[in-house]
């Protein structure tokens, strides 16, 4: 598969061969690397996870379902946000106890004002590999084994000859400088991460 570059997947030639080919393949493609970033993105019009995650199911189903009609007026990263934005908002319309514009209005937090904020796994990733790699060495391990490995404060602190209170205050460091340093994208890491 060709990329744009290391690591990004090049959407419009997904779309090519999933509208062009019905390219299974590539359709699996574009869900594994979109589906994460997509989720977060309705999460500014969606409180409920399990919801979010239905309704980017459902968008996925609908690209492939009309596969064969598929428009891309813009760039096809504005086209998953724009399904994914409509999904949610046709959602939101058709919920009976509360005003669709209040909605709206409780649901849409600052940093979503443009499309600008949508980032792929693999850019989330990045920021925080450059967060992480501003840690002191201590702070980070700890916090790697304890968030990334599942490991617990007690196999951390005999694996670094240190007591179980140390890792401990080397983890709520780690998480102190790292939700200074990731501020700007916090939103897309609380709940994940933190």
């Amino acid at each position: 598969m060709e990329k744009e570059h290391a690591g990004a997947v090049n959407i419009e030639l997904l779309l090519w061969n999933i509208s062009t080919n019905d390219d299974e393949s590539s359709f699996r493609n574009l869900f594994e690397y979109y589906y994460p970033a997509l989720c977060l993105y309705a999460k500014r019009f969606i409180k409920e996870r399990e919801t979010r995650e239905d309704i980017v199911q459902d968008v996925f189903f609908s690209i492939w379902e009309n596969r064969k009609h598929i428009s891309v007026q813009t760039s096809a990263r504005n086209y998953l946000l724009t399904c994914v934005r409509n999904h949610c908002l046709n959602f939101l319309r058709h919920q009976p106890t509360e005003s669709f514009d209040q909605i709206i209005q409780e649901n849409i937090p600052v940093y979503a004002e443009n499309n600008d904020d949508f980032y792929t796994l693999t850019e989330l990733q990045e920021l925080l590999a450059k967060a992480l790699a501003k840690l002191p060495e201590d702070y980070r391990r700890v916090f790697e084994l304890n968030r990334f490995e599942d490991k617990s404060y007690g196999e951390i602190a005999e694996s670094m000859d240190i007591s179980t209170r140390t890792v401990e205050r080397y983890k709520n460091k780690a998480i102190e400088l790292l939700k200074k340093e990731l501020k700007d994208y916090l939103p897309l890491f609380i709940g994940h991460l933190f």
